[in-house]
C-alpha cells in the first residue's frame, strides 16, 4: 500500500538499461491511482501508483508499460 510521506523507488522498465534508483516521497494524492511525489533534490513529479515499488508486493519490480521507438509498429 502506498502511503503519504512514504519513500518509494520507481519500478523498472523492461528493456530499459537506465533505472532511476532515487527514493521519491509521496506528498499528496490526486486521485485513487495518482500521486504527487518529491525527489531528493526537491523536484515535484506526478506518478501513477502502479509505477511505484510497493514493499508489500516485492515480486512486482517491473512497471506494466512498454517503451517503443517511434517507427516500431
Amino acid at each position: 500500500m502506498i502511503k503519504q510521506y512514504g519513500k518509494y523507488r520507481l519500478k523498472r522498465i523492461r528493456g530499459w538499461e537506465i533505472n532511476d534508483n532515487r527514493e521519491y516521497t509521496v506528498i499528496g494524492f490526486y486521485s485513487d491511482d495518482t500521486v504527487l511525489c518529491e525527489s531528493p533534490c526537491g523536484e515535484l513529479y506526478v506518478f501513477l501508483k502502479e509505477f511505484l515499488f510497493d514493499p508489500e508486493n516485492p515480486d512486482e519490480i517491473y512497471a506494466k508499460i512498454e517503451v517503443r521507438k517511434e517507427n516500431d509498429a
